[in-house]
This record gives structure tokens, C-alpha cells and sequence, in this order.
């Protein structure tokens, strides 16, 4: 159309614009039977190959430390002490003398016994010889015989109880305590020290109803402490009680220990692990890989792109591990990771292996 006619019919050229402007809108327009693909949204996903291995389970228990030997030395008789060798924290070995009481008395005692002695032994022999030529009775010689054996006697009384005097320690250890001073009157039966052997450590613990006739003396036993993270301790087991505590229905047992470090103490607490069970050709996973739904706990499996949840049955546990009793077979590939946010079907993304 030419600029004259533009002019001339004004209204017929509107009319054209419009029309060539629908049409080009129309074809530019989406066909409606044509639907636009959205992008799918991938979530990232770390997986893992399960394997048929084996689990050992542990039973763990709490106890306490103990000296395998802790004792409190007293004394027998009693005397005013009179010398101190030892004191808190010193070391000594079995046999070395400790204390030394007042033993003017038992000296004065052994005198005495020593001056019968010889007197029934004098007896004795007087005896014997009036016997052999038949001035006496054997009933006489009998008596003699008797009041010399009781004379011998008493002189061992009045040596043991010098002896005791002088306080000796019967085991080697540590002086964890000391009762006296110098100059102090200790009465017969009086405590004087407290001596500790903590080259050996006993751990006192309780075993359930449901666990002690598993568990028989001479197991070993994996023994932590807090107060020493870095060092794991072998024990043994060494007793076990016959009869439950009345209230909490438990049984006593006892671990020992070497310490000859002497790095535990009295008093501490313990965590003993004790191999209960090993299973053997079983499913294992991480724990953190299990989902918690309401109908139970969970897994997702790896089907192509795609995560499958799986219902699953657990078993034993042990260390942040755990099988799967039912529910995943060996070769399976699991989802360990990402796998919070997931739904059933969802496609995934995989970003790492953890095989």
C-alpha cells in the first residue's frame, strides 16, 4: 500500500495493522496442547554398599575403684608410742617396722618367763634322775615334764608380745593415713595407720538379672575412665555374687585390674565393656544412616536415581553400629547421608560414596 493510499483510506489501513498484529501475537502464543518441563530439584545424597561382616556386642556397666588391699593397721596391745618412721604418703614394703610403742612391760614379762623357765628346767632334769633310780614316779616326772613345757610356753607368750611392740607393715604399699603421734597412748585394738596396695585395683560393679548367668569369672573387660581418656585398660573378671541385692534386684561382681603405673585411684568411676555376643554374616550400618518415622525406624534404598524407603527391623548395637535384622539385603545400596528430607520415589543426586 502506497503512501497515497494511506491517506486515502485511513480506516481499511487501521483495520490491516491490527490484524497483522493478532496474527503475529497468535503465533507467538504457546500451543495449548504443548506442556513446558519443569526442571526436577536433585537432592544431594552420600551412599554406601552394605556387606555381610560381623557385630560384637557389649554389655556395659558403671563401677567404682578400690585397692585390691586396703587395710587398717592396729595395734594388738597397747603403749605409749614411742618412735614414728613413717607418715602419709610414704612408701613401704611388707615386713618393714612402722611405729614402735612403750615395751618396758613386756620386757619385765619376758624376764620373769626366762627366771621360770630355768627354774622347771632344773626341776626337770632333778626329776628324770630320781626317776632313773626309781625314787619317783612316772606320774612325778610326768608333772615336771608338764610344768617345763608350760614354763616354754609362757616364754613365747612374753616374746610375741615384745615383738608387738615394734609395729611392722604386713603388706607393701602406700601410708594413706596416719591415727597417732608421738607420745600418744594408744589403747590395745587402737588404729595406727592405714596402709593401701594400689598396684592392683579392683572395680566393683552390679550385673541385671537378665545378664549374669552369661558372664562367668576369668572374661576380660575393657575398662575406660573419663578421668583418662586416652588409655584403655584390660580387666578380669573375678567375682560374681550368688545372690541378688534386695532393693535393686542386682548382683554384685568385681573386675581386677593391674596398676602398676598406679594412674587410677580410689574412688574412680568406671565404664567396663564386656563382650556379650558376636554375630556373624549380618547387615551392619551406621546409626545416623536410620530415619525415625511414627510407624518406626527407616532406610532409604538407591533404585537408579531413585530413593525407596524401606521398613527395617534392627538388631544388636554396638559403637554407632548397628544390623539390620530385616528389611536390607547384602549388595543393596543405602543412603547414609542427605537422606532427612527425603520422601519415597524422590530422585536424588549422588554426590559421594561411603563403601
Amino acid at each position: 500500500m502506497t503512501k497515497n493510499e494511506i491517506l486515502k483510506y485511513p480506516l481499511l489501513t487501521l483495520f490491516s495493522l491490527t490484524l497483522a498484529l493478532a496474527g503475529c501475537q497468535k503465533s507467538e502464543a504457546q500451543d495449548p496442547g504443548q506442556v513446558t518441563a519443569r526442571p526436577v530439584k536433585l537432592t544431594n545424597v552420600e551412599v554406601q554398599t552394605v556387606h555381610s561382616t560381623e557385630l560384637e556386642e557389649y554389655l556395659t556397666l558403671t563401677g567404682h575403684t578400690e585397692a585390691a588391699h586396703d587395710i587398717i593397721i592396729s595395734s594388738e596391745q597397747g603403749g605409749t608410742v614411742l618412735e614414728l618412721l613413717f607418715d602419709r604418703g610414704d612408701r613401704v614394703t611388707a615386713g618393714q617396722v612402722l611405729c614402735r610403742v612403750s615395751d618396758d612391760i613386756y620386757k619385765a614379762q619376758l624376764a620373769e618367763a626366762e627366771a621360770n623357765l630355768r627354774l622347771k628346767e632344773a626341776g626337770l632334769k632333778k626329776a628324770a634322775a630320781l626317776y632313773e633310780r626309781g625314787s619317783i614316779t612316772a606320774m612325778n616326772r610326768l608333772q615336771a615334764q608338764v610344768e617345763y613345757d608350760a614354763a616354754a610356753a609362757n616364754v613365747e607368750i612374753a616374746k610375741s608380745r615384745l615383738d608387738r611392740a615394734v609395729i611392722k607393715a604386713p603388706i607393701s604399699g602406700k601410708i594413706e593415713d596416719r591415727f597417732i603421734d608421738i607420745g600418744e597412748m594408744v589403747p590395745p585394738g587402737g588404729r595406727l595407720f592405714r596402709l593401701a596396695d594400689r598396684r592392683k585395683i579392683k572395680i566393683k560393679s552390679e550385673f541385671a538379672e537378665l545378664d549374669v548367668s552369661t558372664f562367668k569369672p576369668g572374661i576380660a573387660a575393657e575398662v575406660h575412665f573419663d578421668a583418662l581418656p586416652d588409655t584403655v585398660f584390660t580387666a578380669r573378671l573375678v567375682f560374681v555374687s550368688s545372690s541378688a541385692h534386695e532393693a535393686s534386684r542386682t548382683f554384685p561382681c568385681e573386675f581386677e585390674l593391674d596398676n602398676l603405673r598406679e594412674m587410677i585411684r580410689g574412688g574412680m568411676i568406671a565404664r567396663i565393656n564386656v563382650l556379650k555376643n558376636t554375630y556373624r554374616n549380618v547387615v551392619v550400618l551406621q546409626q545416623t544412616a536410620l530415619v525415625e518415622t511414627q510407624s518406626g525406624r527407616s532406610l532409604f534404598v538407591l533404585e537408579g536415581e531413585t530413593a525407596r524407603k524401606r521398613e527395617v527391623t534392627l538388631g544388636a548395637s554396638n559403637r554407632g553400629m548397628i544390623i539390620i535384622a530385616k528389611g536390607i539385603k547384602p549388595e543393596e545400596v543405602v543412603i547414609v547421608n542427605g537422606q532427612r528430607e527425603l520422601v519415597d520415589g524422590q530422585q536424588v543426586r549422588v554426590t559421594g560414596r561411603k563403601d
